[in-house]
């Protein structure tokens, strides 16, 4: 008996051993595994990041293009239609709009590596869509191409994969009215340990004027495995282009140098998206572009222009709106504008900015400052992060003329040229309203906005070494100050120690209360006394620099010879007195008498003339 519960007491001890052993075994193996997702942010959801050389790539995952004669880009998209999980999807671009060529076989695309168990089962699945700008049916059906590859190995370099797969995407939507996503899925057998899953754009033939938009989604690698964190990605790889940018130096303090035309063209691909505004818009800003206020007494707007007399590209514009009507009181210089980042730029080579433009005001005002609203561009490194940008070397647009908002004149032009201070810049264009005005509605219309590579032409020095020219040569020192934005007439007097009412008097300023900014005042040298109420300036350089036009005193003609004025001419750029005299019916000669003119080939952009026929 006591031989068989023993024996009975052994089992169990074996047994409760055994279990306790299989236990433990369960618990410290690493072998143990589990079916989960082995992606990171394969649904975009969890953000994007800022690569230099492609744009916005989802937190993650690498980017990669082969260069060439086209326009690349990756971005967040938050449009429904696109995305297929959550609220945001991966877009990548290959653009060759205003371009003559292109190569053939250009790719962009992106990838991750990742830990995964040799010999398991894993099932591959993603969502998508290829878009592109009015779509021709008559073109290759197949000139657009999704696939997806890996490496065994680990290896990030995308150009080493050899076993593309073509996913079976064959429709090609137009790009503002897509017809829904499609699907992929397929299962394969990890070849090894680590791998490294690619996916890319493939456009086919070098055909211009083309843009491929293809969004992807909802991207899934489903199997055994403990989740590990990706492999951090390199930087992006890009195979060099054939249009190589030469490099030149960097000026410096913001500089914005401006080039003369140059011998070749600045043909190089639009480095902003979206400039013509034919893109779409998202609550009334052109997709791809951020806005901005500076809020205060002021309504602003932001819209889609489309009426025909107010846009040179295409059947949109962009229009901003800053508006006072029905206000007791307002804010001076208020502000409304755009922005957006440009990438993959190279560092001091050449770029052109341009666009075209035009002013309209609710009514004529001839009674207030005819430069109360200005146009303004500028731009900044955003190579660490392009919210925090801070551009501030803004530039005004030569352009001068306010028509009536329902009656505009002809749009305006301008170009110029600047070195790339840094791979990404984020640039900007703004409205300014001067003045606290009531009662005024202020439209900017801004449309063909392009920033192109130059493959040559030489940065000038800058500013231009010209000695100053002074018509009225006189024994006494002469100083002038400029004024700057945040300047008022009373601290310019404590400045040069002298009063509000001594500096109102020596410029003629019958309300000192109002200065403008760029306008050149007479001010006491150093150590010395105020000088006599004469501006003396430096004759306008002709150069593709915004001139800030400055309204001088009229001449004081001494009695009993003082002229009878037919009219007043204000000189704006581009006028000779040759033209003034042919425009009044009058003589260079009459006007030179009239005005006191020591040289009759020198006027200045803001000065005042006595029209005298």
């Amino acid at each position: 008996m006591k031989i068989g519960i023993r024996r009975q007491r052994l089992v169990f001890l074996s047994l409760l051993l055994a279990l306790l052993a299989s236990m433990s075994l369960v618990g410290g193996s690493t072998l143990a595994v589990v079916d989960q997702e082995m992606l990171t942010n394969g649904n975009f959801e969890s953000g994007f990041s800022t690569v230099a050389g492609c744009g916005s790539v989802g937190q993650g995952w690498g980017c990669f293009t082969n260069g060439g004669s086209i326009t690349y880009g990756f971005y967040d998209d938050q449009w429904a239609p696109v995305v297929a999980d959550g609220a945001h999807s991966q877009l990548i671009e290959l653009n060759t709009k205003g371009l003559a060529a292109s190569e053939p076989d250009r790719f962009a695309g992106i990838y991750q590596s990742v830990h995964l168990v040799r010999g398991g089962t894993y099932q591959l699945h993603l969502s998508g869509l290829m878009r592109e700008h009015e779509p021709n049916s008559a073109e290759d059906p197949f000139r657009y191409r999704v696939q997806w590859g890996y490496t065994t190995d680990g290896n990030t370099d995308w150009s080493t994969v050899t076993n593309w797969v073509e996913l079976p995407w064959d429709k090609i939507d137009n790009r503002l009215s897509p017809t829904g996503m499609e699907s992929y899925s397929t299962s394969f057998v990890a070849p090894s340990p680590t791998m490294t899953i690619f996916f890319r754009v493939w456009k086919k033939w070098g055909t211009p004027g083309r843009e491929l938009d293809v969004n992807l989604d909802a991207i899934s690698l489903f199997g055994p495995g403990p989740k590990n964190p990706p492999i951090p990605a390199p930087p992006v790889v890009i195979l060099p282009g054939p249009i190589e940018l030469p490099t030149y130096p960097i000026l410096p303090d913001n500089t914005i140098p401006i080039l003369p035309p140059a011998e070749v063209a600045c043909v190089g691909p639009n480095q902003i998206h979206n400039g013509s505004f034919e893109g779409g818009f998202t609550n009334g800003v052109g997709n791809y572009w951020s806005a901005y206020t500076t809020g205060g007494a002021a309504a602003y707007g932001f819209y889609d222009e489309m009426w025909p007399r107010v846009i040179t590209d295409g059947a949109h514009g962009q229009l901003i709106e800053i508006n006072t009507w029905g206000l007791a009181a307002s804010d001076p210089d208020r502000f409304a504008g755009i922005s957006q980042v440009v990438y993959g730029l190279k560092p001091g080579a050449t770029y052109e900015f341009a666009l075209t433009g035009l002013l309209r005001e609710e009514a004529a005002h001839p009674g207030d400052d005819p430069f109360r609203y200005r146009v303004q561009w500028g731009y900044a490194v955003a190579d660490a992060d392009p919210s925090q940008a801070d551009i501030t070397n803004w530039v005004e647009l030569p352009w001068d003329e306010i028509s009536l908002r329902t009656d505009p004149g002809p749009m305006l032009s301008y170009r110029t040229r600047i070195a790339a201070p840094g791979n990404n810049v984020i640039i900007g264009i703004r409205a300014w309203k001067k003045w606290g005005t009531t009662h005024r509605e202020l439209n900017v219309n801004l449309d063909a906005v392009r920033f192109s590579g130059c493959p040559g032409g030489v940065l000038p020095t800058w500013p231009p070494t010209q000695p100053p020219v002074d018509p009225q040569p006189g024994p006494e020192p002469i100083c002038v100050h400029v004024v700057a934005r945040g300047d008022t007439l009373g601290r310019i007097a404590a400045r040069y120690h002298t009063s509000v009412q001594v500096l109102a008097q020596a410029n003629n300023i019958s309300n000192p209360n109002v200065i403008y900014v760029g306008q050149k005042l007479i001010v006491p040298c150093e150590g010395g006394a105020m000088p006599p109420p004469v501006v003396r300036l430096q004759p306008v350089v002709v150069v593709e620099k915004p001139v800030v036009m400055v309204e001088q005193p009229s001449p004081q003609p001494v009695a009993p010879e003082a002229p009878v004025c037919s009219a007043w001419h204000i000189v704006v750029r581009g006028d000779t007195l040759n033209k003034i005299a042919a425009r009044y019916g009058s003589s260079v000669a009459t006007l030179t008498k009239a005005n006191s003119l020591a040289n009759p080939n020198v006027i200045y952009v803001g000065q005042k003339l006595c029209i005298v026929k």
